[in-house]
């Protein structure tokens, strides 16, 4: 075969290739988003926010919440003995003691 004929299959076969992405899109592809799209919809409070959202910051928060948020993150603090217990990580079937 020459080079030019090896080329001409090489080039047919490659856009043969692509051919599959100018059809439909797949049922995969068809509902890609879709599910962000309704959990994000499942999560808004006031649904008119979403298409004209409010362009002011945050000021405020209710402090008993906020207390117990802080009072959350330091308590979920590992202690320093804690972290300094040595890590063990057994593959398959191997002892302890080794050999």
């Amino acid at each position: 075969m020459s080079m030019k004929t090896i080329l001409a299959v090489a080039a047919i076969t490659a856009v043969a290739g692509c051919a599959g992405s100018w059809t439909k899109p797949s049922q995969t592809e068809a509902d890609f988003g879709n599910s962000v799209a309704s959990m994000v919809k499942a999560q808004t409070a006031d649904p008119a926010t979403v298409a004209n959202p409010s362009t002011e910051p945050v000021t405020g928060v209710d402090p008993d919440y906020a207390g117990n948020v802080i009072d959350a993150l330091r308590e979920g603090v590992s202690k320093p003995t804690e972290v300094k217990q040595p890590i063990e990580i057994r593959v398959g079937g191997q002892s302890k003691g080794g050999s």
